[in-house]
């Protein structure tokens, strides 16, 4: 097989916000107890962190962390969670019918983003929650002053603000699962009085409106209610389990990159609609994400996440990163345990093949966007469509038969990107063929590389479906290769992830 790409160095696009590579973790199915928190383990720091795990989120650079949900935020009072932890209540978890035992809460999760550097995203309770509780809690985290929740905090041991810049208006809010689910009328209305309430005590935080990916009336109904107070409106997508796609269907799973880029589109749509203003600069958060759902058969097997995870869940981080201009922030949903990139034993931890997907994009990509082309094969199928329960809308049809949509996926994936003096360009290449190699023919415009002293690096298995387990924990990892032929020419291997990292002539 054989491709085509050409980079335009002298034509950035913008520059790729760090948060696209953000996390999500939630009180459920040992995200957060037994995965990141478990004090009575061995490696346990004196916070109760595991020290393993800790290593495993710094290592991948973790921007942005969202917290505590999720489903589980609708029923989540905060200040249950901020007493002495012999004195903090057990209460049951409405979302996921389980008991919640609140030892960990407010200042744990703090702790953890200052222990591995990410900035804090806190989501608010506008299930169960009221307007109070949720201005309080920004007292709490962000107030200099001397009132009671300042003081809390000062008197629990914090006398410097926490400083929490982004804030969540509600989880899924139009969801019929959600605990106190609203229509989009209702939801614009009371977000409205929670971000004007949160914003007065502190006027320096960016809020996140609940957005719906799949419907854009719903967006464009709270972006009318909203477009004053908030910075993004954020977007989920799980495509397999919780979603549309068939697992076991390679080619269906290869247009999932292509379908969440369809959303993306979709609901920036819904944003400039909802906002009256196609400059508006109103972001989509997609700030819970990942190819697969929580509850399948065999989730929390390490065995169940392969190559092909890998280069799926690259595949949908290009698609971010190609949006960027639009995309403020994603969250990969969850990163410890159930489906994340990171599952945790006794024993240790295992990097599924998921993880080095982040640990190549977050290191080894440059920060500016560049335009490039490329020209490659591609393969049909119908258009995937979720309607969500809702009738699909009837379509006029004069030929009396209903003929679905087809739509092309190509084989080949490519991000081009350069550093601010435009000295150095990295390329990102996905090979997403599950038979054929790639002899990639790349031409660089506006500018001048010098190909004989590229590094390469690669992600890639001969088999397909190879895991990462306790067994074999380095089957799928970053490794240094050499894919740049005498020519110039840039060798993909079939299903593979790939960063070419090249100086332009002249660079130091």
């Amino acid at each position: 097989m054989e491709a085509e790409l050409t980079v335009y160095a002298d034509k950035v696009r913008n520059k790729i916000n760090k948060n696209l590579f953000g996390h999500f973790m939630e009180h459920a199915f040992g995200n957060i107890y037994g995965g990141v928190y478990d004090p009575e383990h061995p490696l346990a720091d004196e916070d109760g962190f595991r020290k393993d795990v800790l290593q495993a989120l710094r290592a991948v650079k973790i921007p942005l962390l969202r917290y505590p949900g999720g489903n589980f935020v609708s029923n989540y009072h905060w200040e249950e969670g901020i007493r002495p932890v012999g004195e903090r209540r057990r209460v049951f978890d409405y979302s996921w019918l389980a008991e919640e035992s609140n030892e960990f809460g407010t200042i744990e999760f703090i702790k953890l983003c200052r222990k591995i550097g990410a900035e804090p995203y806190i989501c608010t309770n506008m299930g169960t929650g009221t307007v109070e509780e949720a201005m309080h809690w920004v007292e709490f985290c962000n107030s200099s002053g001397d009132t009671f929740y300042a003081d809390l905090r000062r008197r629990l041991g914090y006398e410097e603000p926490f400083h929490v810049k982004y804030w969540g208006l509600g989880n899924e809010m139009f969801g019929g699962w959600q605990m106190g689910y609203l229509t989009a009328e209702e939801y614009g209305r009371k977000a409205v009085e929670f971000g004007k309430a949160m914003k007065w005590v502190d006027p320096s935080i960016e809020l996140i409106a609940c957005g719906y990916e799949l419907d854009s009336e719903w967006n464009c109904t709270v972006i009318r209610y909203l477009k004053s107070l908030v910075k993004y409106i954020s977007a989920h997508h799980y495509s397999t389990d919780w979603g549309i796609f068939d697992a076991d269907n390679y080619w269906e799973c290869m247009y999932i990159p292509e379908y969440v880029d369809k959303l993306t589109q979709t609901m920036h749509a819904g944003i400039i609609a909802g906002a009256n203003d196609a400059l508006t600069d109103i972001k989509i958060a997609w700030d819970e994400w990942n190819v697969n759902g929580w509850e399948f058969n065999g989730v929390n097997e390490d065995k169940s996440y392969s190559l092909k995870d890998a280069v799926l869940t690259g595949a949908v981080l290009h698609t971010f990163i190609r949006r960027s201009d639009i995309v403020g922030m994603a969250n990969y949903s969850p990163f410890v345990n159930i489906s994340g990139a990171v599952s945790v034993h006794k024993e240790g931890i295992v990097k599924r093949a998921q993880y080095s997907v982040f640990e190549l994009l977050t290191s080894k990509i440059e920060e500016y966007y560049l335009d490039s082309h490329t020209e490659c094969g591609s393969y049909e199928l119908d258009e995937m469509i979720d309607y969500t329960g809702r009738k699909p809308e009837p379509r006029f049809n004069l030929s009396g038969s209903q003929k679905k949509r087809r739509v092309k996926t190509p084989y080949i994936d490519c991000i081009a990107a350069c550093d601010r003096e435009r000295k150095h360009i990295s390329l990102s290449l996905i090979n997403k063929h599950p038979e054929e190699d790639c002899v990639l023919d790349v031409q660089i415009l506006g500018g001048n590389p010098d190909w004989k002293n590229t590094v390469c690096f690669t992600v890639w298995h001969k088999s397909l479906y190879e895991s990462n387990t306790t067994d074999s924990p380095e089957n799928i990892k970053v490794s240094e290769s050499d894919i740049v032929s005498e020519s110039n020419k840039i060798i993909l291997k079939k299903h593979s992830l790939n960063i070419v990292k090249l100086k332009l002539h002249g660079s130091v």
